[in-house]
């Protein structure tokens, strides 16, 4: 039997980082808030190869002297708090005392800093954990830290760091975060040798705002919210409504107490205010929540930011009243929202042509508050009726499955057969698209979202975007292997500003693959800074936008590119997934037709470009046994 012992210092370090440092933007994320706590207005962050080769953050803060430099690096060793009562009342961003000494057990750190009193800087340098030396240098007032080799000693926590690419978007998306949050702090991001983001110190948190979300940010479906209540305050923006096509749940932000926290009962909360609006409407992309920007402001002694290591979570003493005045607030903000669209619909109809057509929000909201019967007034009239699961999800295993393939005459090609591991083999054979149009019978919309058809022997229903977007994606990827892109060319070139918050990340990838980019139809130009000249689209863009719908397909590209690595994959991906007909448009029998003959000419032509089914099937058997016509 093993005796209990103590751990040594070495030992306990790398287990404190291992609680702390997960990636490089720990370290930044460390390193910037220990120079916001010690007061800097201007801080620049420095990397090398995302972070794992070199970081440097270098701040104009009140800088330590020799003596308290030496004691930062001791573990449990801070300023910021002496008694158990200051847990209680903290109103800094960094009061355990690991970052440093965590930091320094991992890492070659060299730390310089000097206070406005001293005449000579502080120079120490720790090589994973071990002290090398204490000197003098030269250096401005503040605080300069330089971290080199992060986990090379480790081994085995560095395999788990990503690509530099994937690690510098966590550090970009940190910058972001804090440049929100402290618009009266001045930030500079340099990426191996080159600047990327440079924030200005601002009094006014809207410019820095626009500054980091682009200029188009208050001109959008915007809500303001404001409230105070019992100390609690709680201010920001929520975005309404209306119908969009892009892609923006990841902007979904909550900073509570000047802390970028991801909190269950937020997001909750602010889930549940939405959601008799979306349903009321059938608004926002299926039910999903808007994106929102907010700052939540809580008394220190309501909440416990002490119960985690690296202060990601929070804990709130009164639960249940944080969730109600936030879910109140944002409910009072929306009906707000609702009644000026339903007064600006009004206005609209009863004016008629005179006016720009309402809105889709506006249209949704005027239709919601016309009295109508409502199919819940009939629910237990009908209750009764069977209503067992029309489509199951899998197939009973006694079921003989049956696929439709993409060609009756070819279905014997092992080219068809082996598209994919969940298609039939020659054993299942069944003939979906027919010869002529005309033996299609009646197609027709549900929902002006999914076509229904009468084929031979039931019913085939299609998802009309996620098909539409198998077959642009694969013209795509047909483009950039040779063949000729179709692209329409544009009256006057349009000049684009790529919003900060993704220039950052995607302006490099952009102007590396712009000869890829022309092939699947964008003919771009490099104007200055973040900004494109635009000059030909591809053919497939019916929706322009006026060039919104490319930096719709950028940001769906930054997140593609966070699974995929493959930048020709992910960009077909993103521009099908914006250029594709959406639901709730809808077609004509010519436009749904053309739609069905189109897929099946695909490869692929049972998944999205995201693998996500698009045609079920039904057959007459199926439903006779639902009537209970046969057994």
């Amino acid at each position: 039997m093993n005796r209990i012992h103590i751990l040594t210092d070495d030992v306990r370090n790398k287990i404190a980082a291992g609680e702390v440092i997960e990636r490089p933007a720990s370290v930044v994320k460390e390193l910037v808030e220990n120079s916001i706590d010690a007061g800097a207005t201007a801080i620049t962050v420095a990397v090398e190869n995302g972070g794992k080769d070199s970081i440097q953050v270098s701040d104009n803060g009140c800088g330590m002297s020799a003596d308290d430099a030496l004691l930062s690096l001791e573990r449990h060793a801070t300023s910021k708090i002496k008694t158990v009562g200051d847990i209680i009342h903290i109103g800094t961003l960094g009061f355990r005392g690991e970052a440093l000494p965590s930091i320094a057990s991992v890492s070659k750190l060299t730390l310089i800093t000097r206070t406005a009193a001293m005449d000579v800087a502080t120079q120490i340098d720790i090589d994973f954990g071990r002290l090398e030396g204490v000197t003098q240098a030269s250096s401005n007032p503040g605080t300069n830290i330089t971290v080199r080799g992060l986990f090379k000693a480790l081994p085995a926590r560095r395999k788990f760091l990503r690509s530099a690419q994937a690690e510098l978007r966590h550090i970009l998306k940190y910058i972001h975060y804090q440049a929100v949050l402290y618009p009266g702090i001045g930030f500079k991001l340099f990426v191996d040798g080159s600047q990327r983001l440079s924030f200005v110190a601002t009094d006014n948190k809207q410019d820095r705002m626009g500054e980091v979300f682009g200029a188009g940010f208050f001109s959008d479906d915007l809500i303001p919210v404001q409230a105070e209540s019992d100390g609690y305050v709680l201010d920001g923006y929520i975005f309404g409504l209306e119908d969009r096509s892009d892609k923006l749940s990841d902007m979904q932000y909550t900073f509570i107490n000047g802390r970028y926290i991801q909190d269950k009962t937020i997001k909750h909360s602010i889930k549940s205010a939405y959601e008799p609006f979306i349903l009321k409407t059938r608004a926002w992309q299926k039910g999903s929540t808007p994106p929102y920007v907010l700052f939540l402001s809580i008394p220190a002694e309501q909440i416990d930011v002490n119960v985690h290591p690296a202060k990601q979570e929070v804990r709130f003493r009164e639960q249940q009243k944080v969730h109600s005045f936030v879910f109140l607030t944002l409910t009072e903000a929306l009906k707000t929202y609702e009644y000026e669209k339903y007064a600006s619909a009004r206005e609209k109809f009863h004016h008629g042509a005179q006016v720009h057509q309402a809105t889709s929000a506006e249209q949704s909201i005027f239709r919601s508050a016309v009295d109508v019967p409502r199919f819940g007034e009939y629910k237990k009239e009908f209750g009764n009726l069977y209503q067992e699961e029309l489509f199951p999800a899998e197939p009973p295993a006694a079921r003989k499955v049956e696929v439709p393939v993409v060609d009756h005459d070819k279905r014997e090609r092992d080219s068809q057969l082996e598209i994919s591991d969940d298609l039939p083999n020659e054993s299942f054979q069944y003939r979906l698209l027919l010869r002529n149009e005309e033996d299609y019978i009646n197609p027709w919309q549900l929902h002006n979202t999914y076509i229904f058809i009468q084929v031979e022997d039931g019913l085939v229903v299609i998802d009309q975007h996620a098909a539409h977007e198998r077959i642009i994606y694969e013209k795509l990827l047909q483009r950039t292997q040779g063949a000729p892109p179709v692209r329409q060319k544009l009256i006057i070139p349009l000049v684009i500003d790529i919003p900060p918050i993704i220039a950052a990340e995607i302006r490099d990838l952009v102007e590396q693959n712009l000869e890829l980019l022309e092939k699947t139809g964008f003919v771009l130009k490099k104007f200055s800074g973040d900004s494109l000249v635009i000059e030909e689209i591809p053919a497939e863009l019916d929706d322009w936008q006026g060039g919104k719908i490319f930096i719709e397909i950028l940001k769906e590209l930054e997140t593609e590119l966070e699974t995929n690595t493959d930048f020709r994959d992910s960009l077909a991906k993103s521009i099908a997934c914006k250029a594709a007909i959406k639901a709730g448009k809808k077609l004509t029998r010519k436009e749904m037709l053309n739609l069905i003959n189109q897929l099946f000419a695909c490869q692929m032509p049972y998944f999205c470009p995201h693998g996500r089914p698009l045609i079920l099937k039904m057959t007459l058997g199926e439903f006779e046994k639902k009537f209970k016509r046969q057994l």
